[in-house]
């Protein structure tokens, strides 16, 4: 009787094999295709050139009274760059450091006033920086136009 049984249990086993492979589910099915299509390349390059001297007007000027003094750099009108979105306004001190950066397109943004200080503190000669900007929307890139560069000398 021992003998009848294996012979039994083999296909038993092979088709419990097969019942279990038909219930794994098999991965899905994998294409390959190939496909070309044309169009066009929509590409566009601009160079932003530097604010034109004639299209600025720039007051600036040292004060002084004994010992005390101050420096004023104003920018009363310009005319915008080609290409630019954002116009800036930089003025740096004599020791090379960036004092103020304005948006001319705000009325705070157009002028510096160091404010009273000791005239040795101002002594030296100040830059400014006018420049045009085209900052891409939605993002942090920006290209920036040189620098139309102007000096103010307090003695």
């Amino acid at each position: 009787m021992q003998g009848k049984g294996i012979i039994w249990q083999v296909p038993a086993i092979i088709m419990a094999a097969v019942f279990l492979l038909m219930g794994v589910q098999i991965s899905p099915a994998h294409a390959k295709f190939n496909d070309t299509a044309t169009g066009a390349l929509a590409v566009s390059a601009a160079k932003i050139p530097a604010p034109a001297v004639n299209t600025v007007a720039v007051t600036k000027s040292c004060d002084s009274f004994l010992w005390f003094a101050q420096a004023k750099i104003s920018v009363s009108s310009f005319t915008a760059v080609t290409y630019a979105n954002y116009h800036e306004l930089k003025v740096i001190d004599p020791d090379g450091v960036v004092q103020f950066t304005g948006d001319l397109s705000k009325a705070a943004g157009k002028s510096y006033n160091s404010g009273v200080q000791s005239s040795g503190n101002l002594t030296g000669t100040w830059t400014y920086q006018i420049r045009g900007y085209y900052k891409v929307p939605n993002s942090t890139n920006a290209w920036a136009s040189p620098p139309l560069t102007g000096t103010l000398n307090c003695p």
